[in-house]
């Protein structure tokens, strides 16, 4: 792969509410003024990117760009890992963020206008990163995770998003009805051999810091540690604890006694009653799963 490799650019035109749509013809346009090589396709259903990442990979392609937000980029990634041309380490994955979330591209440096993500891709400069595996043993399912994966009340809240509000807003939303809802299931999770067990809102591991459209639960998470930053939240007692929950966006979640972190690189999550999983900010199964750690997998484009 070198600097003139083109890109393979897959556009999700449906993300941020048909901003990825409206915003393509202008980054295509920057992309070309950059000089940056391409080859564009466009999605037309979900799992559809995946399936097409795959296919351009196969035919040649070393770069690849998904164009939207977080969920064309997971469904890229898990393109990217399905294919059996080359080994992923040598694939440059990249994002233009013109979606909602946007959570690895804001922690990769990825500007959202036009002009300044092209000139980032026209850079070509990719770092490696670790990713992370989910194996669903029940469901006979996997799939990879770019950024974060979590089981508990950050699935629940994604299945009842309120829509035509921004991302960072309808999650806000979301987790407030959640809250009133949700009832903490009993826990049982095994963190490189070390057991817990007992009611929790979420056990969730991150790679990178952001996720729900900026929210910072593991602020001190990097890509390239070779460790997952683990997150255990205990139940909050509402509402008189209800103003804690500021701390999930200023990046001071672990002065809260209800957060309890660990750096791990496995995880197997059980729960009674069987509680939703979501990777990147996508729903993708059901516990019982295991996560592992995948270290330097894949190069990734970064500011």
């Amino acid at each position: 792969m070198t600097a003139s490799s083109p890109w393979y650019v897959v556009v999700n035109p449906a993300s941020g509410r048909g901003r990825a749509a409206r915003q393509w013809p202008r980054l295509a346009e920057a992309l070309r003024q950059a000089g940056v090589s391409f080859e564009q396709d466009v999605t037309r259903e979900a799992g559809h990117a995946s399936a097409l990442v795959s296919a351009a990979i196969e035919r040649g392609f070393r770069r690849v760009l998904a164009v939207g937000g977080d969920g064309v980029l997971h469904e890229a990634l898990n393109g990217l890992m399905s294919q059996q041309a080359v080994a992923p380490g040598e694939i440059c994955l990249g994002a233009a963020p013109l979606g909602s979330g946007n959570d690895w591209a804001r922690a990769r440096g990825i500007p959202a206008d036009s002009a300044g993500a092209a000139r980032v891709v026209a850079s070509g400069r990719c770092a490696r990163q670790d990713i992370g595996r989910l194996d669903f043993p029940a469901q006979g399912t996997r799939c990879h995770f770019i950024n974060v994966a979590g089981a508990g009340l950050d699935a629940y809240v994604l299945e009842r998003l309120p829509g035509g509000v921004p991302r960072r807003l309808a999650y806000l939303i979301g987790l407030l009805r959640s809250l009133a809802s949700f009832s903490p299931p009993r826990f049982r999770l095994e963190s490189d051999g070390s057991p817990q067990d007992g009611p929790l809102l979420l056990a969730l591991v991150g790679l990178g810091p952001y996720c729900g459209g900026g929210m910072r639960l593991t602020p001190q998470a990097r890509f390239d540690d070779g460790r997952f930053d683990l997150l255990t939240a205990e139940p909050l007692r509402l509402p008189a604890e209800l103003l804690r929950l500021r701390r999930l966006f200023d990046g001071r979640l672990p002065e809260e006694r209800f957060a309890h972190y660990a750096s791990i690189t496995r995880l197997r999550v059980d729960a009674e009653p069987g509680v939703a999983v979501q990777a990147d900010g996508q729903l993708v199964g059901h516990t019982p799963c295991e996560v592992r750690l995948l270290p330097q997998a894949l190069l990734a484009l970064t500011a």
